[in-house]
C-alpha cells in the first residue's frame, strides 16, 4: 500500500499561497486554515496506465470546495472525480502533482462553476452496490432534496478492449461508457434505486398512483434527454404523489 502523504504548510508558505492566490490574507493570531490545504491527507497518484478520461465526471480541473468529516472547508481547489474509481482527485498548486484524497475524511464536495452551473455538488451516502455485499460507502451528485430526495451514482460498465500503443508499447486498454443508477431516498433513508427513468420502473416506484405519474410524463416530454431541470421536477412530483 502505498504510503500516505500528509500536506502540512507552514505559516510562511500558506501566506505565499493566499498572497499568489488572491485570497484574503491574515494574521498569525488568526490563521484560517480552512482556505489552505492544512486538513487534506491522501497520496500521490501515478497510475501505470492513463485512466479513460471517459470516466472522469468532469474532464478539465474545476475548482471546488471540499467539506471533511471533522467540520473543516477546504476551499477553491483544483478537483475532479472519477466515477469509475468513485475516488476525489486533487491537482496541488506549486507542484502541480495529482492527489488521490482519502475518502474516508470527506463528507461532501462542490464544483464552484462546472460549464456555468454552480450548483454541482456530491455527498458521500451509503447503499448497497449489489445483493451479496454489505453497504459501502460512495460519492453521489445531488439532484434534489426535500422529502424524496435523488442522488445520482456516476458508475460505469465496460463496453470492449483494444490495443493501444503508448510510448512504443503496445498494451490492451479496456473502454467504458457509463451507467447511471438512481437513488431515490426519503426522510426515513428507505431508498428506490434504479438503473433506468422508463415508464415502467417509474410505475413500480409508485405503483397506486400509476394514472399520475403518466400523467406527468405526458406534460413532461424530454425526447430522451433527461436533464437535471427534468430530474428535479420528477423528483418533486414523486415526493408529493406519495404523501398525499
Amino acid at each position: 500500500m502505498k504510503a500516505k502523504i500528509i500536506f502540512v504548510y507552514t505559516i510562511v508558505l500558506i501566506f505565499t499561497f493566499q498572497s499568489l492566490q488572491g485570497q484574503k490574507s491574515f494574521s498569525i493570531d488568526n490563521i484560517d486554515i480552512k482556505s489552505s490545504e492544512f486538513c487534506l491527507t491522501g497520496e500521490l497518484f501515478t497510475p501505470n496506465q492513463s485512466i479513460d478520461g471517459a470516466t472522469y465526471f468532469n474532464s478539465d480541473w474545476v475548482p471546488g470546495d471540499i467539506y471533511l468529516s471533522n467540520g473543516e472547508v477546504v476551499r477553491n481547489k483544483l478537483i475532479k472525480y472519477n466515477g469509475l474509481l468513485d475516488e476525489l482527485f486533487w491537482q496541488e498548486s506549486r507542484s502541480k502533482n495529482v492527489i488521490k484524497l482519502d475518502k474516508e475524511a470527506i463528507m461532501q464536495f462542490h464544483f464552484l462553476n462546472l460549464n456555468g452551473d454552480s450548483t454541482v455538488h456530491f455527498r458521500k451516502i451509503k447503499v448497497k452496490r449489489s445483493t451479496i455485499s454489505d453497504s459501502s460507502e460512495i460519492f453521489g451528485q445531488v439532484i434534489y432534496e426535500g422529502s424524496l430526495s435523488l442522488f445520482i451514482l456516476h458508475t460505469y460498465k465496460t463496453a470492449g478492449n483494444e490495443l493501444i500503443r503508448q510510448n512504443g508499447n503496445l498494451f490492451e486498454k479496456t473502454n467504458y461508457s457509463e451507467e447511471p443508477i438512481y437513488i431515490f431516498r426519503y426522510t426515513d433513508n428507505k431508498t428506490f434505486i434504479t438503473k433506468s427513468l422508463s415508464r415502467k420502473r417509474l410505475y413500480a416506484f409508485s405503483p397506486g398512483n400509476k394514472n399520475k405519474i403518466k400523467e406527468f410524463i405526458k406534460a413532461n416530454k424530454t425526447g430522451g434527454n433527461k436533464d437535471v431541470s427534468y430530474l428535479r421536477r420528477l423528483t418533486e412530483f414523486l415526493g408529493q404523489i406519495v404523501n398525499q
